[in-house]
């Protein structure tokens, strides 16, 4: 069974997480499949936004799979298929499935439908629109082991959370609940289970109506800026500004709009 399915569906990817019976926690299976699932949407032009979720209806992820993933990094295990030789091989693999290396700028969708602790909740951070069933749980536990978050959360979580609030997640180590997650700004939505593929399809489908080059400055402009002076932010939001208004989708909307009838944007 693959530890990671991608779907099309028209202009969106479903990426699912696919190891419920252990929690979706990832192995170096997922952490390889991830990677690709993410440079696939990069790379395809027709996909126009990304939905990850997770199978079964308790654990959207609860981290990783030290047990698999510690002893084959140490060499104290030999890698037993060609996606464990690739993790070794490549060691920017962990990085790349949380987007550090290189940023994604096509709208990310978070379908979250059940607990996501350590490498779920630093997964999300990744992700623009999170939409929470009512009983997911968020949390990272890294420092009860003795470890640190280190796959973004300390960097992210405080940059996208007021201070107080990331910093209860970051040093607190116990898990948050759906319903403290969005009085804390960490998730989008909260919605009962049963209508968490419904609204995730919502949001995507409202995404895939909209100018994919507009939607991609947008969020390449509050990732980019998001440090900078005002003066150098404004500067690079015009900048994205002027290459969106040369676009042919920019001549489009307009056009459109005139004519009484839906845009036809094709990402140029």
């Amino acid at each position: 069974m693959s530890a990671i399915l991608f779907e099309k569906r028209g202009q969106q990817a479903w990426i699912t997480l696919n190891r419920p019976q252990h929690k979706n926690i990832m192995n170096g299976e997922m952490f390889v499949q991830l990677a690709d699932a993410w440079q696939e949407v990069r790379d395809d032009s027709a996909i126009r936004v990304a939905v990850v979720t997770a199978a079964g209806d308790r654990d959207f992820c609860c981290g990783g799979d030290l047990g698999e993933l510690i002893p084959l990094w140490t060499g104290a295990r030999q890698p037993q298929n060609e996606l464990e030789q690739r993790l070794l091989d490549d060691p920017m693999i962990p990085d790349k499935i949380m987007l550090k290396g290189e940023p994604l700028y096509k709208p990310i969708i978070a379908a979250i439908n059940g607990r996501a602790l350590g490498g779920g909740t630093e997964l999300l951070q990744a992700t623009d629109i999170r939409i929470a069933a009512d009983h997911a749980q968020f949390g990272l536990p890294e420092p009860r082991a003795g470890v640190v978050p280190g796959a973004g959360s300390m960097v992210r979580l405080a940059r996208q959370l007021p201070y107080a609030h990331a910093m209860k997640i970051l040093l607190g180590g116990e898990p948050v609940s759906a319903a403290e997650a969005l009085a804390m700004g960490l998730v989008s939505e909260v919605v009962p289970l049963e209508q968490l593929q419904a609204r995730a399809e919502h949001y995507a489908e409202n995404v895939c109506r909209q100018a994919p080059l507009a939607l991609q400055a947008i969020k390449r402009t509050a990732i980019e800026t998001h440090t900078q002076s005002w003066a150098d932010a404004y500067s690079f939001e015009m900048e994205q500004a002027g290459a969106v208004m040369m676009s042919k989708d920019a001549r489009e909307g307009p056009r459109a709009f005139k004519e009484k009838r839906a845009p036809e944007f094709r990402g140029e």
